[in-house]
């Protein structure tokens, strides 16, 4: 009796310790950050109101994060905005937002991620969040659009806690990411580990000015 005891100890112990050990391994995030930005490429055809209402974010919440905007007849195709959200900790697995988009007509995972979202995301990735087969999207649903964000690595520095996420675009670099962003070439690498700034696409993360 005493060895059988013993016996469902230790299988309850070991129980315990892989428990734990999968909580550890799964839980890659505990928190997020009130205020994370994506940088928006304006492509021709798009505008404040459009964008506004895919982010879910009013036109005068955008203009704030976009002191170069004097107004929303001032955006211009080929630049970028900021748009402000909520970077949160998805799943206890990565830091993220689910936005919510409403189909339309010819509507594909591809062309929402490419178009709708400019690039912020990619088809694949709205695919995993979504029920709806790839070939055969319905008009007028809301799916899940998820974007990544970064709230920094205290690790690299502390100094900075407002991170955009940045689609890189052809034609961009380290050394051209980091120009237009004002932050240093050399931390931009240490934010980004493993990240090709010369792929001209892909996303990584860029500090901001708050």
């Amino acid at each position: 009796m005493a060895s059988k005891r013993k016996r469902l100890i230790l299988l309850l112990s070991s129980c315990l310790v892989l428990v734990l050990l999968c909580f550890s391994v799964e839980a890659k995030c505990r928190s997020g950050c009130d205020l994370a930005l994506a940088s928006y490429y304006i492509w021709e055809g798009s505008n404040l109101t459009y964008i506004s209402s895919i982010f879910d974010q009013t036109i005068p919440e955008i203009l704030r994060q976009n002191p170069h905007v004097p107004n929303q007849d001032s955006i211009h195709s080929g630049t970028r905005i900021n748009i402000p959200f909520s970077c949160e900790c998805l799943t206890g697995d990565f830091l993220g937002h689910n936005f919510e988009y409403l189909t339309q007509g010819g509507d594909t995972y591809e062309k929402i991620a490419r178009i709708a979202f400019a690039n912020l995301t990619n088809g694949n990735w709205i695919q995993v969040v979504n029920i709806y087969d790839p070939t055969r999207l319905p008009n007028s649903v809301f799916i899940n659009v998820t974007v990544n964000c970064s709230c920094g690595d205290s690790r690299v520095s502390e100094d900075y806690g407002l991170f955009e996420t940045y689609p890189l675009r052809p034609g961009e670099n380290l050394s051209s990411v980091a120009n237009a962003s004002g932050a240093p070439a050399e931390l931009l690498q240490r934010f980004n580990p493993g990240s090709n700034f010369s792929a001209g696409s892909g996303i990584v993360f860029v500090p901001a000015k708050g």
